[in-house]
């Protein structure tokens, strides 16, 4: 995939020497650094040093200095490698929202919008209890479990949450047991987020080596989207999805600029917003899930509401009129729409009102289609009436939401 960004403009003069770090641990990583390499190719702003095979033994002072690199952007996920890299005399750029002290100029996402989403389509599930595995002493973990908390907290259901993580470095064999001891001191049935689609999975194992159902009694979230994880086990993982492509051409963008305007990280001393002292920050949007079958699932006691729920869902695409959803949930229209606002707290319009803004988000984010087709496929009449709806539930136009999320494929 390339990311739709809009091109930087060229500057004269020869392009820079900058080295991008390579971290291949996760698809996020090697997604940062396509992107980044894609801003390379498009500008050709940069030349690429590739040959630092050796830079577990060299000291990086001596690196720079031996292939004259101009600017550096790197995955530091620990304390030691931030240190290390506000010691060069070059910009560094760093993409790894781990270390809780920012020293270095980062690109992220917004991980606060990510456990916002995350506690969105979990609520969407009828989840009225809430797990939630972190990783401890880490920034983008903290900030997607406030992101999480300040939505069930406007729902009310602050109290319903229960949390719960891991360190970094704590062995996945020690971690799996302790979410074993502590799942069944939990309610059934709960919703879970874990903030990594890895300890996603080791929850979904858990959860089935205490013989239970996921998602009927518990239903797993993860985040990353990690093409090779979230299809790993028999039950495929529902996951947020993260702009890594983005990052990566955003983090090579910030970095040109860096070096063009001859900062140094170390003067710490500009920030994006024009402040004094603050380390710049640029944090990209987050959007849409990608939902599977570790969430699919309906947690409510009303099985006429679920029924009805399912089938809104599951025909949304098309035209679809209350009568219709009335059959399928097989009670009274009156006494459906009364037992709908009890349970959920929307009407059925509302759920599939909500549920067409899904599709479009997906179409206008994921293709190119005209407005008209992107309507017809959501099951809105008309491209008018989708931007009227559309703006109504997201507070911006079709065409704004496809500017700000919309990747090339």
């Amino acid at each position: 995939m390339t990311p739709s960004f809009s091109r930087s403009k060229k500057t004269k003069g020869p392009p820079f020497t900058v080295q991008i770090l390579h971290d291949g641990s996760l698809e996020y990583f090697r997604n940062v650094t396509l992107g980044a390499r894609h801003y390379a190719f498009d500008t050709k702003r940069f030349v690429l040093a590739d040959r630092w095979l050796d830079h577990e033994t060299a000291s990086w002072h001596e690196l720079v200095a031996r292939d004259a690199i101009q600017g550096v952007i790197v995955a530091a996920h620990r304390e030691e490698m931030v240190k290390q890299f506000t010691a060069l005399k070059v910009p560094v750029v760093n993409v790894s929202n781990v270390v809780p002290q920012l020293r270095l100029p980062l690109v992220t996402q917004d991980d606060v919008g990510v456990g916002r989403l995350a506690a969105e389509h979990l609520l969407a599930c009828g989840c009225r209890a809430f797990g939630f595995w972190g990783e401890w002493a880490s920034r983008f973990s903290e900030q997607r479990l406030t992101g999480f908390r300040d939505v069930l907290g406007k729902h009310g259901l602050g109290q319903a949450l229960h949390v719960n993580g891991q360190s970094a470095m704590e062995p996945a064999t020690e971690s799996f047991a302790r979410m074993v001891e502590w799942l069944p001191l939990l309610p059934r049935p709960i919703g879970f987020f874990c903030v990594m689609d890895t300890m996603a999975l080791y929850l979904q194992r858990a959860v089935t080596s205490l013989g239970w159902r996921v998602p009927d009694d518990v239903a797993v979230l993860g985040a990353g989207d990690d093409e090779f994880w979230v299809k790993f086990e028999n039950v495929p993982l529902s996951s947020v999805k993260l702009p890594s492509l983005k990052i990566g051409y955003e983090a090579a963008a910030f970095l040109d600029e860096l070096i063009v305007r001859g900062r140094r990280r170390r003067e710490a001393g500009w920030s994006a917003d024009g402040g004094q002292g603050r380390v710049p920050v640029r944090v990209l949007p987050v959007s849409e899930i990608a939902a599977r079958q570790s969430t699919d699932t309906l947690f409510v006691s009303d099985e006429a509401v679920a029924r009805a729920v399912r089938h809104i869902r599951a025909n949304a695409a098309r035209e679809l009129y209350v009568d219709e959803i009335v059959r399928a949930a097989g009670v009274a229209r009156t006494a459906l729409q009364r037992r709908f606002k009890e349970v959920l707290g929307h009407s059925l319009m509302d759920e599939l009102t909500r549920a067409r803004i899904v599709l479009a988000q997906g179409l206008l984010a994921g293709s190119d289609l005209p407005m008209e087709t992107v309507a017809e496929r959501s099951g809105l009449p008309s491209s008018h009436r989708l931007s009227v709806v559309f703006r109504a539930e997201t507070g911006m136009s079709p065409t704004e939401y496809r500017r700000k999320f919309r990747v090339v494929m």
